[in-house]
């Protein structure tokens, strides 16, 4: 079966540059067991690396968090087996489990939020998942984009809260898998396989903690 890894970078309320994107296609690269597509959905496509294949897109709602939404418009016509990853991840083992689980759609499970109804603007708060870190089979989920209108990200948080309400038969991956930087020491990693590196970002986490920046390729 094919395999699709895809990013998404846009501008918005996190500075992010294509380095994180050419960092990103390495730790793929290095992580994974098999031949894959490197994509990236990007409002920038002439600035990307030469060895990553740029799709253009357009920010979402005016939030570059919901132009994540873009990964599954039937316009891309991708078919068998599609891995995202968030820019500000760092990979740490083996994606083969996560790319290879049974499900035709599944994120990482996340219960971070769930006491709260309501974020700071009055939205609503349906968390079950972490989109930092999805899985599909291409060609299917596209009711999450055609689906949305800019009204849902009035209402709700953000667009894991859009895929929980959307998708709440999802598959949720272990937790254990995903850890936020905040909840590790450095190596070993145990069953880790992704660290969600949310606050600091990849570039601040170099400088912070010196275990970071080989990992990242950024030694």
């Amino acid at each position: 079966m094919s395999l699709t890894v895809a990013c998404v970078l846009v501008r918005g309320e996190v500075a992010y540059t294509p380095e994180y994107v050419s960092r990103l296609r390495a730790m793929a690269t290095r992580w994974l067991d098999r031949p894959f597509r490197f994509c990236c959905l990007t409002d920038q496509p002439d600035a990307m690396p030469v060895d990553v294949e740029p799709i253009a897109i357009q920010k979402l709602a005016g939030f570059g968090y919901w132009s994540k939404l873009e990964l599954f418009n039937p316009a891309r016509r991708w078919t068998g087996r599609v891995l995202y990853l968030d820019l500000d991840t760092l990979v740490v083992a083996s994606l083969a489990p996560i790319v290879d689980d049974p499900a035709a759609f599944a994120l990482t499970a996340d219960p971070i939020g769930r006491g709260r109804a309501r974020d700071a603007f009055g939205r609503l708060i349906i968390r079950r998942f972490n989109s930092s870190v999805m899985v599909w089979d291409g060609g299917t989920q596209t009711y999450l984009y055609e689906g949305w209108t800019p009204a849902d990200a009035a209402r709700l948080s953000g667009d894991q809260d859009w895929i929980a309400e959307q998708a709440p038969d999802a598959a949720a991956l272990p937790r254990l898998w995903f850890p936020r930087l905040s909840e590790v020491t450095g190596p070993p990693f145990g069953e880790a396989k992704v660290i969600l590196s949310k606050v600091p970002k990849n570039h601040q986490a170099v400088a912070r903690y010196p275990w970071f920046a080989p990992l990242w390729g950024a030694a």
